[in-house]
């Protein structure tokens, strides 16, 4: 998993016993994480993350939970075309 957050790539290393605000979102990712034979996080410039921020972005303006599970949203189409080696993702 990539992540532009430092902080959280920090803990995720030392949580035995985080008494950090995010504590409760690690507890959880560990959980998924046990759905893989191999898992780990790491750092990544926010400017190599530009889906993630965009997302980030969009969730911000809502009242309410937006859910893509079949369609890609129209604003998140060109960073993702530009983040996929070779161009594989399928709209």
């Amino acid at each position: 998993m990539e992540t532009d957050c430092q902080e959280l790539v920090q803990l995720w290393h030392t949580r035995h016993n985080s008494r950090s605000v995010v504590a409760p979102n690690l507890d959880e990712i560990g959980e998924l994480s046990c759905d893989f034979s191999v898992f780990e996080i790491q750092h990544v410039l926010r400017s190599t993350n530009l889906p993630a921020h965009l997302c980030a972005k969009r969730a911000c303006t809502l009242n309410v939970t937006e859910c893509w599970l079949e369609e890609t949203p129209s604003f998140l189409v060109t960073s993702l075309l530009a983040d996929c080696p070779g161009n594989t993702f399928v709209e």
